[in-house]
């Protein structure tokens, strides 16, 4: 086997129907969350005097562990919607 076949084989795929699911993702929505405290965080480094830079960092490294935790988590699946009997 060729090492290209190889990692095109172990590829990692999207969830098929992700964009319907999307809401329903909570490690999702706390990546999204960081992203824009993590902007933040970087756009009020200008007000040190104003902020207190640890209450930043508490605020991220909780957000992070929280994102951590989110990926361990079993999440729910959709309901069978349309269902037969």
């Amino acid at each position: 086997m060729s090492p290209i076949s190889w990692v095109r084989a172990r590829a990692p795929t999207l969830i098929d129907n992700w964009r319907t699911d999307l809401h329903r993702l909570w490690s999702v929505r706390a990546s999204l969350f960081m992203f824009v405290l993590t902007g933040a965080v970087l756009g009020l480094a200008a007000f040190v005097d104003v902020f207190n830079p640890w209450f930043f960092l508490a605020l991220s490294c909780a957000g992070y562990g929280l994102i951590g935790y989110l990926r361990l988590v079993k999440q729910v699946p959709p309901a069978d919607v349309g269902g037969g009997a």
